[in-house]
């Protein structure tokens, strides 16, 4: 009895010591390094994105002004499984994903080396630590990321080219629609965000991820990207 008590004291003690938000959402700006401000492009790019978390899922959305095109994912760490939804003026579709197609995907991204380095900022008002992304794809130019561990997620990064760092990252760059964008977290806000992190959108048609590549290959073309 006295083992039990004391193994069930040590693990309220590390709860009541773990004072890393678990549940929120993160706003990054987002900038644009290959486009010019002065392009009918940049001026139909978003410049937002909100990122809802809870200890094992999040969503990620952003949208342009006026609403022409929104895209949003949906991803839970504890059950593998990511929904990827995409609205194009009228149209609604997504995908549905399970680990097997999320580690397909994953494969598909340039092949990469993360070294970490001692090198701290403050991002948003949290300690973030630096790492470094190498190519292997000659011509590949090298990725400065910032990540926390001052967020209580568990790996957050899972479904994503930088599923190694175990950090939620702070300031990083992708890939959306054919361009590479950099986003910066600018706030983070504790709150509920059970709603946040529901799929919902049942008016969504579902299609195949190769049909999702398609329309997003015609949404690149349709706006010039």
């Amino acid at each position: 009895m006295m083992a039990l008590l004391a193994v069930a004291c040590n693990q309220i003690s590390e709860r009541m010591l773990d004072h890393r938000m678990d549940t929120g959402i993160i706003e990054y700006s987002i900038s644009f390094p290959e486009v010019t401000e002065e392009s009918i492009t940049a001026s139909l790019l978003p410049d937002r994105m909100t990122y809802a978390f809870s200890q094992n899922s999040f969503a990620s959305n952003f949208e342009t002004a006026g609403g022409v095109f929104k895209n949003r994912i949906v991803a839970d760490q504890s059950t593998k499984t990511l929904e990827h939804q995409l609205k194009i003026f009228r149209k609604k579709i997504k995908v549905k994903m399970n680990e097997t197609d999320v580690n397909k995907m994953l494969s598909a991204y340039p092949k990469m080396t993360v070294i970490k380095t001692d090198d701290i900022d403050t991002i948003a008002g949290y300690r973030c630590q630096k790492a470094l992304i190498i190519f292997e794809e000659v011509g590949m130019a090298e990725i400065e990321v910032y990540y926390t561990n001052e967020i209580n997620m568990t790996s957050p990064n899972w479904c994503t080219q930088y599923h190694e760092i175990e950090g939620v990252l702070m300031a990083y760059e992708i890939e959306e629609f054919g361009i590479r964008m950099r986003l910066q977290a600018i706030s983070v806000t504790a709150k509920p965000v059970e709603e946040d992190l529901n799929p919902g959108e049942e008016e969504y048609s579902t299609i195949s991820r190769e049909m999702m590549d398609i329309e997003l290959a015609q949404l690149v073309e349709t706006f010039e990207l």
